[in-house]
């Protein structure tokens, strides 16, 4: 091996920055009593709250890869025999259906090409033909196999506008990409793995009044993913089981960063950092995987491998320059090449580094690109 560290740049989990590392390395202490660790978790939630446009009172942090998160959503919220409306421009689009039908229930699905993203007048169309009579709707805020990041706040609109409720997957955007709950998100999902740049393990979730209230209606029998028992548990000082004391250190650490740069300064870095990555996969001649740039997310880059190359083998070599890229899932999977520029990661340097390893690795591969312009098409991209 040439290089002494990899630098991980997949769409989550992410490199995690020393601050974050340091922080989670603080002795710990007993967090199912201690005061201390209930203020430390009230601070988290506060500063999520206020990055999120909702009140503290209404941000859950539990222990759990965000998967859990998601199917909490659907079990709280959901008896047998309701119907789902379930808006999907992907391969996580597509799984709320499953996790619908395994809690009794009918999911009605929606669904666009993996390559575009959902438009708000045809969803509002389905919400009042194919699915007027559905309570909830399901959608993923970013899908990171195909890059792309759906207009929330339009989308939000239109569902609320029907009367409906709404829970969005914004896994891999929380925190790169502005989102408001008051947009009219019911249940907001995200996870420590992705932009807030944490080891997996922990959940976040906004939570509406109307929510709240459709919760304590449908009573889910569930313990570990029952959301009523974190209702006041900073207030009763009583957390339904054991927490993760390191895990919330590493948070608090993460939304600092995040507020001493500005959370507008935070969305445009991302920003610019995807728009230079677009510009350097052009440049080499590879495809993006959203038919406009327009559509792709400001947190992951989804481009298709070139012709008669591996996926596999194009990654292994980056790797040996010192990148750890990704491949994709589903339909997707051996056709596409996938880079994270989230949280920490959406910088000049660390994609410079990425960049220029994946260039070698293509070359390696014997796909011809010359680093020096991938490098200057993104540097330009970024200052455009």
């Amino acid at each position: 091996m040439l290089v002494t560290d990899t630098l991980i740049v997949t769409p989550g989990p992410t490199e995690i920055p020393h601050r974050i590392l340091l922080a989670m390395a603080k002795r710990t202490t007993n967090p199912d009593l201690d005061p201390g660790f209930f203020k430390l978790y009230d601070e988290a939630r506060l500063m999520l709250a206020n990055m999120l446009g909702t009140e503290k009172r209404n941000i859950v942090i539990w222990v759990g890869e965000a998967m859990s998160g998601l199917e909490a959503a659907v079990a709280n919220l959901i008896r047998g025999n309701d119907k789902v409306a379930v808006l999907s421009n992907g391969f996580f689009g597509d799984a709320f259906s499953d996790l619908v039908s395994s809690y009794g229930g009918i999911p009605l699905l929606h669904r666009v090409n993996y390559s575009t993203v959902l438009d708000p007048d045809k969803v509002a169309s389905f919400l009042r033909n194919e699915a007027k009579e559905a309570k909830v709707v399901t959608m993923v805020h970013c899908e990171t196999p195909s890059g792309t990041l759906n207009n929330l706040k339009e989308l939000a609109k239109v569902i609320k506008s029907e009367g409906k409720l709404l829970i969005v997957d914004a896994v891999s955007s929380m925190g790169g990409v502005n989102i408001d709950v008051k947009w009219g998100i019911d249940i907001l999902i995200g996870g420590s793995q992705k932009v807030l740049n944490l080891p997996s393990g922990l959940t976040i979730l906004a939570i509406s009044d109307d929510a709240w209230g459709e919760i304590e209606k449908v009573n889910y029998k569930g313990f570990y993913l029952n959301i009523r028992y974190w209702k006041d548990a900073v207030e009763r000082m009583e957390f339904p089981y054991t927490h993760s004391e390191p895990l919330v250190n590493g948070l608090v650490e993460s939304l600092k960063m995040i507020n001493e740069e500005g959370l507008s300064n935070v969305y445009s870095r991302h920003r610019s950092i995807a728009h230079g990555v677009v510009k350097a996969i052009e440049s080499m001649g590879l495809k993006l995987v959203p038919d406009l740039e327009d559509y792709s997310s400001p947190t992951v880059t989804a481009f298709y491998v070139p012709n008669g190359l591996s996926d596999v083998k194009v990654r292994e070599a980056a790797l040996k320059y010192g990148a750890f890229i990704a491949g994709s899932w589903g339909p997707l999977r051996g056709r596409v090449l996938r880079i994270g520029h989230m949280g920490y990661t959406a910088s000049l340097s660390i994609m410079t580094s990425t960049l220029t390893a994946l260039a070698k690795a293509l070359n390696d591969s014997g796909y011809r690109v010359k680093i020096g312009d991938v490098i200057e098409a993104f540097l330009s991209g970024v200052s455009a």
